[in-house]
């Protein structure tokens, strides 16, 4: 690694705590982003060049004139193959590498812990960091959320040896990490427009289980073909079950929900031969998914040596993540949260979870698809799961990385969400619709942009809630 590091799309949250660990390693760190954001901000402030013009004449010189030898230039595949920044330093000499690849590199037979899955992993690896930050060494932890306690998505410790990271499936970003443990928390489908079909996409997922080191922990209900003769890490199952209920019996690690979710019995590692750690906790973070959430972060934690007291306190008292249920305001007459969600098990999971922390009211549900393709591919899905909600306000469809689809779009998936409480809106138009009725409880949800209308939002609420 050169001494100077430059990063194209150096505000996505994944680039941005790489770019923090190397400036916190001592390199001379600078970026290019579009569009500027409070995020690149924060790097800007803590000494990192930051520019948002495609220009290469705005380039330190350090930047601009240097070869592959005194310069590394990493980049996000989101990056249009056009841009003139990335055209400049190939025509420099230079190879860019993909963030998967810098991180592969951070971490490379080092100890480590990692996450996967298609849904959770941001909030379950920002929680586990969490609990490693509690042990007297902390942690290195590159996260795809911004924690609420620590307010970064980058922690780093001089006396560190464990490395928490987000394994991200996307464009197969996963397969340069060989980590010590792993967990993946689910495998539903989704990235299509990547994978083409759920088979490649379980195939990937498969090897990156055969890359981790020693223990790769899996959902009970997950069949697991992929175990080659012995070889590979070895394998532990986690599950949920109600109490009364009896467990399954393969499972190594359980959490047991308790009426109304008051209490969750957490038994970690209990077939080991000193028992594992047992503990009674409310998670922080409310509904089943979380439950399962804090139970994978648990499990990894205790395989990295955090104690049950450790453990237990972090299960309560973790702050949360932005934008994963993240309550903004709730009062007993108005109650907002904004979430990620943008899949229809995602978008199942945070319904589920509001309607038990809020039973018996009113839920108003903000919806932004995300792709052209995931839309198509799981139109019947997201029909099924708007419908859970009392009200839905529907906004066109975000498409980041993709071009339009003939015939898909938010029209055509509004026409088939069931309940007649319904509505396809804007931006603009949306804050008129929310005035023209009653709103008990609001959700706003996508991966998109819609996080630009949360400030409206929390203040449209706060002007409800007397």
């Amino acid at each position: 690694m050169t001494k100077h590091v430059f990063f194209l799309g150096m505000g996505g949250i994944g680039m941005s705590a790489l770019a923090r660990h190397l400036h916190s390693l001592g390199h001379v760190v600078g970026g290019y982003d579009a569009q500027p954001s409070p995020l690149l901000d924060a790097l800007q402030d803590e000494g990192l060049w930051v520019t948002h013009q495609d220009d290469p004449e705005v380039l330190p010189p350090w930047a601009r004139e240097a070869g592959p030898d005194t310069l590394t230039v990493v980049y996000t595949p989101a990056m249009p193959a056009h841009l003139s920044h990335l055209l400049h330093f190939k025509a420099q000499g230079h190879v860019p590498m993909k963030r998967a690849q810098l991180l592969g590199q951070l971490t490379s037979q080092k100890p480590t812990l990692a996450v996967a899955g298609t849904h959770g992993k941001t909030t379950t690896s920002n929680w586990l960091a969490a609990m490693l930050w509690e042990m007297p060494d902390r942690c290195h932890a590159f996260l795809g959320g911004i924690d609420h306690s620590h307010g970064t998505n980058h922690l780093t410790s001089p006396s560190a040896t464990w490395h928490v990271v987000e394994a991200d499936e996307f464009d197969r970003s996963f397969h340069h990490l060989h980590p010590t443990h792993a967990a993946i928390t689910t495998l539903d489908p989704d990235h299509l427009d990547v994978y083409g079909t759920s088979l490649a996409l379980e195939e990937a997922f498969a090897q990156f289980g055969q890359q981790t080191r020693e223990v790769l922990l899996l959902p009970m209900d997950l069949e697991w073909p992929h175990a080659k003769d012995g070889s590979g890490p070895k394998l532990e199952r986690f599950a949920l079950c109600e109490a009364g209920q009896a467990p399954p019996a393969d499972a190594d690690h359980l959490a047991v929900l308790h009426p109304e979710g008051t209490m969750v019995e957490f038994r970690i590692g209990f077939k080991e031969k000193d028992g594992g750690i047992h503990f009674h906790a409310r998670p922080s973070m409310p509904g089943k998914h979380n439950a399962a959430n804090a139970l994978v972060a648990a499990s990894l934690a205790h395989h990295a040596g955090a104690s049950q007291e450790v453990i237990a306190r972090v299960v309560s008292e973790f702050q949360g993540v932005h934008r994963r249920m993240d309550v903004h305001l709730d009062t007993p007459n108005a109650v907002y949260i904004d979430d990620y969600a943008h899949h229809p098990t995602e978008l199942r999971a945070l319904i589920d979870a509001v309607k038990g922390r809020w039973p018996r009211r009113h839920l108003t549900l903000v919806f932004q698809p995300h792709l052209y393709s995931r839309t198509r591919d799981f139109m019947q899905e997201f029909s099924e799961v708007l419908a859970l909600a009392d009200r839905v306000l529907l906004l066109p469809i975000y498409p980041a990385r993709e071009a339009p689809i003939p015939g898909v779009d938010a029209q055509w998936l509004f026409d088939n969400i069931s309940t007649p409480h319904k509505q396809l809106c804007t931006s603009d138009s949306i804050f008129g619709s929310l005035k023209a009725c009653p709103v008990d409880v609001l959700v706003t949800a996508g991966a998109g942009d819609i996080d630009r209308l949360v400030p409206k939002a929390l203040q449209h609420m706060q002007g409800r809630r007397n």
